[in-house]
């Protein structure tokens, strides 16, 4: 299946997409390439000069440690080489892990690679979403400080593993809860096709995973909005990403195989997904209840801790149970039977439910406190979109059917899961969470930020907790 929108041509993909209804008016996409080819390497230099990198600017060169292979020889000197063979003297700048053995996206990250900038300088980023997120954002603040308006900044992705590649924002840790902060874009993006071949095949499988969050995200946006609790919803993100249950089952093969074809494919689609998101000034489009489910998990790693799972990976299973919650919502929703009153907490009920919930986790409440400075935004909108919420009660029977389109049916992600030979089972993720960790991440996801899911209907319409847990985690 050809691709509706395809980056690689850039000028005639922005002159297509800003046809797309719901794309931003007088916005203009500021990436000047994305290059997908099987030797974009060898093109390297000449991307840099077409970002505004030249040999006389100090290149500064983020990596982790991570040892990488492309066409069995070792990546990071080979790019190296390439760089220094065009004149280029590159400044490494190395992340390194901590006492998990990974390296994440936080403020020390971020601030040490800011530390290592200077007014002429330009950064290339060499890794997958973690150190692209952590030398993007780093550009980013530091370009704010300086109140500089250009830093050339080229993206060399390493896997298809998450779509931090060509979006705006950077989900960073924040007192140990995920957040999302405004960002950068990159000038140019990267894409040898023969390096993403040869990245690992758990982070391709985590990458289409990634993707899978669609499934229900486009539903949540969606409730969102009907409910009042959302005014920043399109279909922009939908029509750009294009129909992609029908996308990966047609290269679900070539994906698992590692074909040329499929994974220019996958490279284009988490292109678009960054895209997706930065144009409709959300990650709400690719980012509902799983992802939440996801970084509370992500949450309970960091406090014990513990390195983290594959996020795309663990997103797509998440993903199961929050499909599975909409068809038990879809059948057992009565909306004769809601007690509205009931369904109005206060700050005061809602304060003291999340400090008991994230306590165990951290008893200095800093995780709990800053969880509701961001829940209390959602639970404000809550209350004063009561209306709206009436009005949804009455119309339930057509609200219903326009989410039945938007929310798929959870066989489809297991049918590409299994095709693409992904972990099915939280169990089969590494390191594996424990089931009363996922059971808990499941329940409390609502409580960490103010985005509006289905999760919060089970929330605030007071759902058996348990039973819902029990019917959406069968066979997971």
């Amino acid at each position: 299946m050809t691709l509706q929108f395809d980056p690689q041509d850039i000028d005639r993909f922005k002159a297509d997409i800003r046809g797309i209804p719901g794309y931003p008016s007088g916005e203009e996409l500021p990436i000047r390439a994305m290059v997908f080819e099987p030797d974009a390497l060898a093109r390297l230099p000449g991307l840099l000069a077409l970002a505004g990198v030249t040999p006389d600017k100090q290149l500064s060169v983020v990596m982790d440690r991570t040892p990488m292979a492309r066409e069995g020889k070792e990546l990071k000197p080979l790019v190296l080489d390439v760089l220094k063979s065009a004149g280029w003297q590159p400044e490494v700048i190395w992340l390194e892990p901590d006492s998990t053995g990974q390296v994440h996206t936080d403020f020390s990250q971020i601030n040490c690679v800011k530390a290592r900038l200077q007014p002429n300088s330009a950064v290339l980023s060499i890794g997958s979403g973690t150190v692209t997120d952590i030398a993007k954002h780093a550009c980013h603040v530091y370009q704010q400080e300086q109140q500089i308006s250009s830093l050339p900044f080229v993206v060399y992705q390493t896997a298809n593993s998450v779509s931090a590649y060509t979006s705006n924002m950077a989900p960073t840790f924040v007192d140990g809860v995920k957040r999302t902060l405004p960002s950068r874009y990159p000038d140019v993006l990267v894409c040898d096709l023969k390096t993403l071949r040869d990245a690992p095949q758990a982070m391709t499988v985590a990458g289409v995973g990634d993707l899978l969050a669609a499934f229900g995200s486009y539903a949540d946006w969606w409730l969102a909005h009907r409910l009042g609790m959302d005014s920043t919803y399109s279909e922009f993100a939908q029509t750009l990403m294009g129909p992609l249950d029908e996308i990966f089952l047609e290269n679900a093969e070539g994906i698992k195989a590692g074909t040329l074809e499929s994974t220019s494919v996958l490279a284009k689609l988490i292109a678009l997904a960054g895209i997706a998101m930065s144009l409709s000034h959300a990650t709400a489009p690719l980012s509902g209840y799983e992802h939440v489910i996801s970084h509370v998990l992500d949450l309970i790693a960091e406090r014990t801790p513990r390195p983290l799972a594959q996020h795309g990976t663990q997103v797509a299973l998440a993903t199961l149970l929050t499909t599975n919650a909409y068809q038990i919502f879809f059948d057992e929703f009565e909306p004769a039977e809601i007690n509205l009153e009931r369904c109005y907490p206060t700050e005061a009920q809602m304060r003291a439910r999340i400090d008991e919930a994230f306590r165990s986790l951290d008893p200095s409440g800093r995780v709990a406190a800053e969880c509701w400075s961001d829940y209390k935004i959602k639970l404000e909108s809550w209350h004063a979109h009561r209306a709206d919420f009436e009005e949804a009660l009455r119309d339930w029977p057509a609200i219903r059917d326009r989410l039945r389109t938007l929310a798929k049916p959870p066989d489809v992600t297991a049918r590409i899961l299994n095709a693409i030979s992904s972990p099915a089972r939280f169990e089969d993720l590494t390191p594996a969470p424990a089931e009363a960790e996922v059971e808990f991440a499941f329940k409390n996801a609502p409580l960490i930020r103010h985005r509006f899911t289905l999760g919060d209907m089970f929330v605030f319409l007071q759902w058996d907790q348990e039973a819902l847990w029990t019917q959406a985690s069968k066979n997971l």
